[in-house]
């Protein structure tokens, strides 16, 4: 059950990284909010998805 979480943890913090660089560089979110927002929203979900791969990394080390 653990290596399933562990699987989970990854999976969403790739996730979430890969949706802020989409964010960031496309045109998903529509043409009438400005460059700046989507920059920063691209922002938080990249380092969200950052910190929740590092945090399941120190996690794991912890446990073994």
């Amino acid at each position: 059950m653990n290596n399933l979480m562990n699987y989970i943890a990854y999976s969403m913090g790739i996730l979430f990284i890969i949706s802020g660089i989409i964010i960031m560089f496309s045109n998903i979110i529509p043409n009438y909010s400005t460059l700046n927002f989507r920059v920063m929203i691209g922002i938080v979900l990249f380092l969200y998805g950052s910190f929740r791969i590092v945090t399941t990394i120190f996690k794991n080390q912890r446990n073994d």
